[in-house]
């Protein structure tokens, strides 16, 4: 997580990036930059707080997203980033069924393969789905799509400020960004340990 401070808007900015997220009831920004990772803010209207995550399925099969598969392993990451921002307002003393929700991102920037399927397509099913779920309504949203998004959300008003980004180094940062993530989600086999020794 990067703090700065926004000079347009005078208040204290908290940047989150994949794996990321951050609550508050104070006047401050918390803000991301969005590829084919999905970002849910979530906002307490009685408390006035809230919070937004950033997330990436790092592992993907073929097929849509079913209800059964929130139970699948591939799908622990959004399920805690998901757990942990509700947790996180209610500890603060938000009650679940005041939660409203605004979901971004799932941008499909990344070419399609026969054995993966589309990156931004599964991030923001799986989050509309969870959603569904757990009876939090979504008032708003901007998925999909071809572009990156930077998103400024101010969780004492829930307020949402979103920048479409179009520039050929922008969405390659965004890109490498995101790969960079997803590769250290995945495990790598210690060989050290395996009971085998060639010669």
């Amino acid at each position: 997580m990067y703090h700065s401070f926004h000079s347009r808007f005078n208040l204290h900015n908290a940047t989150i990036h994949p794996g990321e997220y951050k609550v508050s009831d104070e006047d401050i920004i918390i803000s991301t930059v969005l590829g084919s990772c999905v970002s849910v803010a979530l906002f307490d209207p009685v408390k006035k707080q809230g919070g937004m995550n950033h997330f990436l399925l790092p592992r993907y099969g073929n097929g849509e997203v079913t209800e059964k598969s929130l139970i699948q392993q591939e799908f622990r990451y959004g399920l805690y980033a998901m757990e942990i921002l509700i947790n996180s307002l209610m500890k603060m003393g938000s009650r679940k069924n005041s939660l409203i929700a605004k979901v971004f991102g799932g941008s499909e920037m990344f070419e399609i393969s026969s054995r993966v399927t589309n990156v931004g397509k599964q991030n923001r099913e799986f989050a509309l789905l969870y959603l569904e779920n757990e009876n939090i309504p979504v008032i708003s949203s901007d998925l999909g799509g071809p572009l990156g998004r930077k998103i400024l959300f101010f969780p004492k008003t829930g307020k949402i400020l979103l920048k479409k980004l179009d520039s050929v180094r922008k969405i390659k940062n965004i890109k490498d960004s995101e790969k960079e993530y997803k590769d250290s989600l995945i495990p790598r086999v210690d060989r050290s340990k395996d009971d085998i020794i060639l010669f």
